[in-house]
């Protein structure tokens, strides 16, 4: 697939490839490591992207934590800290990334498991705008970054003195020097470029992985309602050459069974139950790789909301400075509603399941098909929430994105009060 097909044709049977431009950004940047290489070149690989990640990220948030020996008021503390909390968050965004990149590398192969494939030709609907909302989601976050990083670079140039993109401290004088003002000037840009990469390639995966549990649930959703129906030829199961897993194999013959012991009905609602206990597992392991991530950048955002508008009503804003903030705004408010909206969709359609066996042929199962539709009912009336944090769980949905939104305000406020008096 090429960077110019804004409108790809998906395979539903590649789910995986929905996640293309996220790997080609992690490849670049150190954190995907050769999945087939060899252990020598695979450490060869973590070591460049060590080496990029403490040169362009570590170093990088030092000089702005430096920049505080010189704050002067609430302005410069404001102006150094809604970059800052970024960056301090993403660095322990990419170590957890990096610790758990084993378990993230399979849970894109599990994406692509036999399992998960589309049956029936309704089937291919939720997997397709799965596939395109992990698509579209990376490239919104990705083009709002890149104006924020153009308005960041653009605005020093409407100051009367040098300024650097971002506040930093360093221990020479770009003021004097062209030559330090040009080299700094360059490095705070490629480490602009460089976060704002790490943080949409890392961030998207979460809600990407996330979107196609939801497209599977209402795969399942699908399925739930066919049962003890007959399906009609033209919508029958759709084959296509795909290979064939081991799991997949397993769990045929196990249906095979149940069809031959206890009739077809029965086989079919038994598909369901292990079905959704697969799905509950995937995202049960997705939540636990990321749900330390996302905590923080949940809670960061708080403050980096707050800092954020403190700055852009400030008086001496410039109209580049108010664009950045703007675009910069956008990016971190985006960021949370995507991990809130997602969380949300979840829970909606998890909820829907009751309704869903409602449209099965319920009313001519037998006692044992009966029993087992219960079963399955009483497993999916359980609550299905998204929720991240160990010690304090945040349940990610819409509630908790105008949680944050209030809390920021409130968090402005307060210190607007305080800078008037």
């Amino acid at each position: 697939m090429k960077l110019n097909k804004l409108s790809p044709r998906w395979d539903a049977y590649d789910r995986r490839n929905s996640f293309w431009l996220q790997l080609v950004c992690l490849r670049h940047l150190g954190l995907w490591p050769p999945e087939d290489s060899d252990e020598a070149t695979r450490k060869r690989y973590i070591a460049y992207g060590w080496f990029l990640r403490v040169v362009f990220l570590h170093l990088y948030a030092l000089t702005q934590a430096l920049y505080f020996k010189d704050v002067k008021d609430i302005n410069d503390i404001a102006n150094a800290l809604f970059v800052l909390m970024t960056q301090v968050t993403l660095i322990y965004k990419l170590e957890k990334f990096n610790y758990n990149i084993s378990r993230i590398q399979a849970c894109l192969r599990k994406l692509n498991c036999t399992l998960y494939h589309p049956k029936q030709r309704e089937e291919f609907g939720p997997v397709l705008r799965s596939m395109s909302g992990v698509f579209w989601l990376m490239i919104f976050l990705m083009f709002v970054a890149i104006f924020t990083i153009i308005m960041w670079l653009v605005s020093p140039a409407y100051d009367k003195e040098r300024r650097l993109p971002v506040p930093a401290w360093f221990p020479v004088d770009y003021h004097r020097s062209n030559t330090a003002y040009g080299v700094l000037f360059l490095y705070q840009t490629i480490g602009i470029v460089m976060s704002a990469t790490y943080n949409f390639s890392t961030d998207t995966m979460f809600s990407g992985l996330m979107l196609h549990v939801n497209g599977q649930i209402v795969r399942l959703g699908s399925m739930v309602k066919k049962i003890g129906h007959e399906v009609p030829t033209e919508q029958q199961l759709v084959k296509v050459a795909v290979p064939i897993d081991g799991e997949w194999i397993e769990m045929r013959k196990r249906i095979k069974h149940h069809s031959r012991v206890y009739g077809k009905t029965y086989a079919e609602v038994t598909e369901c139950v292990l079905f959704h206990k697969d799905i509950l597992s995937f995202s049960d392991e997705v939540q636990d790789i990321f749900q330390g991530s996302i905590f923080a950048q949940v809670c960061a955002s708080v403050i980096i909301i707050c800092m954020t508008l403190l700055q852009a009503t400030g008086d001496d804003v410039t109209t580049a400075d108010l664009l950045g903030c703007a675009f910069y705004l956008l990016v971190m408010t985006s960021q949370v509603l995507v991990f809130c909206y997602v969380g949300n969709e979840i829970s909606y359609t998890t909820d829907k399941f009751t309704e869903f066996v409602g449209f099965s042929n319920y009313f001519r199962f037998d006692k044992l098909t009966s029993q087992a539709i219960i079963f399955f009912m009483q497993m999916t009336l359980k609550d299905v929430h998204i929720k991240v944090g160990s010690v304090l769980q945040v349940t990610l949905n819409l509630h908790t994105f105008l949680q944050i939104m209030k809390l920021s305000y409130s968090y402005l406020a307060v210190l607007q009060s305080m800078e008037s008096e």
